[in-house]
């Protein structure tokens, strides 16, 4: 894992919360078309293996406790997208596991392209603009899971998650300041990256850190 790729994974966190943060206002007032699936061909339905559980995952309880972070159990199997759709299949889905992070907010963005499925919640009307995205993204396996030391080296914030890194993953967060705050969280594992950005005008983000760390754990389907 190199800095340069992490940092290009960080800024997307935050472009991504900023562009659906900017299309709020365009769609105040409108309507919300349905929510279409996002799954990927063959990843739900018949013939589908069960989504790999963090309960049975081979090496689970043993973090390594290294400096290293993420990437730290060798053993961890790899996780796929589409492990992630068999279990939310939807936006609707996945939505499920924000809680009342996106209470008031209206589905308006949400894509299934390149290997990336996003769904982004929005206020649709009022002074106070909310964002809140879920990402999630297919990843090159343990070599685009970061260590500590790539995140510090971008003044990102290591967030301690036991379950997480069990499974050879790693989970941090990256912020920004002033009247437009932008949070996002991510969760890196061997084959898959989960990010959740919230951004708010002139308050703090609905769901960041720990809250957003159990979410993304949600739809990978890692226990603890």
């Amino acid at each position: 894992m190199t800095a340069p790729r992490l940092v290009s994974r960080a800024a997307f966190s935050l472009l991504v919360a900023a562009g659906a943060f900017a299309f709020a206002g365009c769609a105040a007032g409108s309507g919300t078309a349905a929510s279409p699936s996002v799954s990927v061909s063959g990843a739900v339905g018949g013939g589908t293996g069960a989504p790999s559980d963090g309960a049975t995952a081979p090496g689970e309880g043993d973090t390594g406790g290294g400096d290293a972070g993420g990437g730290s159990a060798p053993s961890a199997p790899t996780m796929a997208l589409a492990d992630v759709l068999a279990r939310y299949p939807d936006c609707a889905a996945m939505g499920s596991v924000l809680g009342s992070a996106i209470d008031g907010l209206e589905l308006g963005d949400q894509s299934n392209e390149d290997g990336t499925v996003r769904c982004t919640w929005m206020s649709t009307t009022g002074d106070d603009v909310n964002t809140v995205d879920i990402s999630v993204t297919t990843n090159n396996g343990a070599g685009d899971v970061p260590k500590k030391d790539d995140i510090a080296a971008i003044g990102s914030e290591y967030i301690a998650d036991a379950a997480v890194e069990a499974r050879g993953g790693i989970a941090y967060g990256t912020t920004s300041t002033g009247d437009l705050r932008i949070y996002g969280t991510l969760v890196d594992v061997p084959g898959v990256g989960v990010s959740i950005s919230s951004g708010a005008l002139n308050e703090d983000p609905r769901i960041f850190g720990a809250p957003a760390v159990a979410a993304a754990k949600q739809l990978l389907g890692i226990a603890g």
